[in-house]
């Protein structure tokens, strides 16, 4: 029994020998922040948004879709363009979800050096609140419009503007925010406001009314950009997974992926189960009369 002591009291030195000090641990923590955050700039960071275009960039990264030892993708989320510009502009992501009026204005006027990776799928849709009088464009006048301005829904409301020739003048109100648009509509505090799926399925579900669908536009200004000169590997890998998570979504449908769109889009089952079938697109390069079209819009 004496023997059994003397063995477990040396063992217990041995371990406090061989644990580390408080100093030792303070070193250790900051080795692993400073790999974390090289780890962190060397990472390929795009900036998404809740919206239903960026269901292939949230599922390649959910699922891992690509190399990591080529590619380590962060996704940054934002709830506005406007905030996709500013990280954009800051050097802080190297690729975006955008449109392409905002990007050549980010060309031209604070010079990013931007390059579209490929257009996307998305629709804008110009929904009017349910309690206003507001049934087609003409009924704007004198009601209040929710866009972001230099934007697709800055565009599109002056079309709807020029098309509908409302007797008064259409108040556009600048809200960024895509998700705080669609509460401002869905709380009455808007008369109409431009939504893109999910939150237009949202706004349909709700009783609100369909006014004007970018559909009809011949134009596709949805796309997203690579931003700089970040490694053309990294670039690639990250081209080849979006394909994939094409080919995944066209393959399965849009409903299947129901839990990643509640889960980034803030939506519930519900809407998920209402959305119109949507057939995304592989890597495929703006067209040069689409880019132009922005360039005067």
């Amino acid at each position: 029994m004496k023997r059994y002591y003397l063995w477990a009291v040396a063992l217990l030195f041995l371990i406090a020998a061989c644990g580390k000090s408080e100093k030792e641990k303070a070193i250790d923590r900051r080795q692993h922040n400073l790999r974390q955050q090289q780890a962190y700039r060397e990472a390929f960071k795009v900036a998404v948004l809740p919206t239903l275009d960026c269901l292939p960039i949230y599922l390649l990264k959910d699922s891992l879709l690509y190399d990591t030892t080529k590619v380590d993708v962060r996704l940054l989320a934002f709830t506005s363009q406007m905030d996709c510009d500013t990280a954009m502009a800051g050097g802080s992501v190297q690729a975006s979800v955008t449109d392409l009026i905002r990007g050549e204005r980010l060309k031209r006027r604070r010079h990013v050096p931007l390059i579209y990776l490929t257009e996307t799928n998305a629709v804008w849709q110009l929904m009017a609140n349910k309690q206003s009088e507001v049934k087609k464009p003409s009924d704007l006048a004198d009601k209040y419009v929710a866009m972001t301005r230099f934007s697709i829904t800055d565009y599109l409301t002056a079309r709807v503007i020029k098309l509908g020739k409302p007797k008064y003048a259409v108040y556009k109100v600048q809200i960024n925010n895509v998700i705080t648009r669609q509460k401002m509509l869905e709380n009455n505090l808007l008369d109409a406001a431009w939504l893109t799926e999910p939150q237009s399925t949202q706004a349909r579900l709700r009783g609100d009314r369909l006014l004007y669908d970018s559909s009809d536009e011949a134009f596709v200004p949805g796309v997203i950009a690579l931003v700089g000169e970040s490694d053309i590997a990294k670039q690639e890998a990250f081209q080849q997974a979006y394909d994939k998570a094409v080919e995944l979504i066209n393959k399965k449908g849009v409903k299947y992926y129901g839990a990643l769109i509640e889960k980034y889009m803030k939506v519930n089952a519900k809407v998920v189960d209402a959305l119109p079938k949507t057939t995304f697109k592989r890597i495929v390069s703006p067209r040069p009369a689409d880019i132009l079209k922005a360039q005067r819009p």
